[in-house]
């Protein structure tokens, strides 16, 4: 791993030693996004940090200006910063954000993206659940596999340099205010499939376009790799993309291995020579791909492992005993559990991790509706 600025923080060193799957004195602190509900309670005033809720919130701020919005993400910068030190962590991530204008506000809740006498998606939130998502999606000129021949010739023909230096920038910038304090991370880049439909139709009716697809994207990670080490930021990618439930993946092994796995073979033979930890991230069962993923590509982290579905540490470090996990508490535990329930996985999960190679967190998000007494007791757990 390309060696950043000594620092006298210790959360650095923490971070650098649990990448290397190395003992460290405590596992270090780490979600991987704090709803705006939950970290509102924290901070005892209304804030914009994570999950659907700040999508919303940011789009909202668009659709009022450049001005709203370039003083929505001051705000949200400043946020992120308060509740990471509100709660001891020792990584800062740049959330998942929709930074994207949206062509009309249709109320206050609902927004359109795209012309209304054209292709549009019309976006809604939902108070209750923080979920911000697609209502309606007009229909659509091109068929499926005219949009993915598209969208395959596209990429082949753009530079990945420029986009790969855009994804980097904001965590460049957070690196460059509070490198000193935490280990800032946030880049991320997937290779892979979408979970609609027609994604997975297209994996059978177009499989060399979806082929072609995955290895364009994996040229892209080696470029966000490139920006990450070039700007001097902590070189980790976050990777992956959901594609299981707690049955198993929702399209099989054998066209994974066929399709999607020699992007991954591609990218990771890249990203780990130049000591970039790029790891791969899904919820669900993922027993059947785990060989693919962390022996052939030889994928050197795994996030947003899900306990629920049978990924405890335990299982996995049995099999994969230097692999490096990003967090393993059940969300769905800390919306819906009780305290001492949450304070006794956190401690099955350290255990298992016998003090290498683990980042104590949850397995995807601090969802609304997750109580500060939970949160709470899950990282004093340390």
């Amino acid at each position: 791993m390309p060696e950043l600025p000594v620092s006298p923080h210790p959360r650095l060193n923490r971070c650098l030693a649990t990448l290397a799957c190395r003992e460290v004195d405590r596992a270090p602190l780490y979600t991987p996004a704090i709803s705006c509900g939950v970290a509102s309670e924290i901070l005892g005033r209304p804030v914009h940090t994570g999950t659907g809720s700040l999508h919303y919130a940011e789009v909202a701020a668009w659709a009022d200006g450049a001005a709203a919005h370039a003083a929505f993400e001051a705000r949200l910068i400043d946020d992120l910063v308060a509740v990471h030190r509100a709660l001891d962590m020792d990584v800062l991530r740049m959330p998942w954000r929709m930074n994207v204008r949206p062509d009309a506000r249709i109320d206050e809740f609902t927004f359109r993206f795209g012309p209304a006498s054209g292709e549009h998606t019309i976006w809604q939130y939902q108070p209750a659940t923080a979920d911000f998502s697609p209502s309606y999606q007009s229909p659509r000129v091109d068929p499926p596999e005219v949009r993915l021949r598209k969208e395959v010739e596209r990429l082949e023909t753009t530079d990945p340099v420029p986009a790969a230096q855009a994804e980097v920038a904001p965590v460049a910038g957070l690196w460059r205010r509070f490198g000193g304090e935490f280990f800032v991370v946030g880049a991320t880049l997937h290779i892979g499939v979408g979970l609609d439909a027609e994604d997975i139709e297209l994996m059978v009716t177009e499989p060399d376009l979806i082929r072609r697809k995955c290895l364009r994207q994996a040229e892209q990670a080696v470029a966000v790799g490139r920006a990450l080490i070039a700007a001097g930021c902590p070189p980790v990618i976050f990777g992956g993309g959901d594609l299981a439930g707690n049955q198993g993946p929702f399209y099989s092994p054998a066209m994974f291995r066929d399709l999607v796995l020699p992007g991954y073979v591609q990218a990771l033979a890249a990203l780990n020579r130049m000591g970039v930890h790029y790891f791969f991230r899904s919820d669900g069962n993922l027993w059947s791909l785990m060989d693919m993923l962390f022996m052939e590509a030889a994928c050197p982290g795994y996030g947003e492992t899900d306990r629920d579905a049978t990924m405890t540490v335990a299982a996995v470090r049995a099999r994969f005993p230097q692999l490096v996990i990003w967090g393993n508490v059940s969300s769905s535990l800390l919306a819906r559990g009780t305290a001492a329930q949450v304070r006794t996985q956190a401690q099955a999960a350290l255990a298992e991790a016998g003090g290498r190679g683990y980042f104590q967190g949850c397995s995807n998000a601090l969802i609304q509706g997750t109580s500060l007494e939970n949160v709470r007791a899950l990282f004093n757990v340390r």
